[in-house]
């Protein structure tokens, strides 16, 4: 039973530090992307990563952007080779989810895939309608 234990204990000792290394990127900057649409249409996408947190972007005062932490919902996950980012908006008649996975491709390249889902009040009667579209595109560090 020892030697089990001293096998397994070795096996672990030996593993974790490269099993942590290659869960290890620094996604941190400014990323853009032209996007593409499953319809065709294009959109540049701008956005901050800071510690596998992932925001918009705006402009400060100066013309530099930064991130944008104006969202009421913004959930951001970092887990080995992926980021996800979701953020979840709402006006009067409406309510919206984007959902962003961000994959390493290299230190100066990231695949996204992105998708919104809008949702509109119709009227008293309950029902809601709904639109939708998925989009592309590679992340380049600016």
């Amino acid at each position: 039973m020892k030697t089990v234990y001293a096998i397994i204990c070795f096996a672990i000792t030996i593993v974790s530090p490269f099993h942590c290394l290659s869960q290890t990127r620094n996604f941190d900057g400014i990323w853009t992307a032209k996007m593409t649409t499953n319809e065709g249409k294009t959109f540049t996408l701008k956005l901050y990563i800071e510690d596998n947190n992932v925001h918009d972007t705006v402009e400060d005062d100066e013309g530099n952007l930064r991130g944008y932490y104006g969202k009421e919902v913004i959930i951001s996950k970092g887990y080995g080779e992926h980021l996800t980012f979701v953020w979840m908006d709402k006006g009067q008649v409406w309510t919206e989810t984007q959902i962003y996975s961000i994959v390493w491709i290299n230190s100066q390249n990231l695949s996204v895939t992105h998708i919104r889902h809008v949702s509109n009040k119709k009227d008293n009667s309950g029902i809601n309608t709904d639109w939708h579209y998925t989009s592309t595109g590679i992340l380049k560090k600016t």
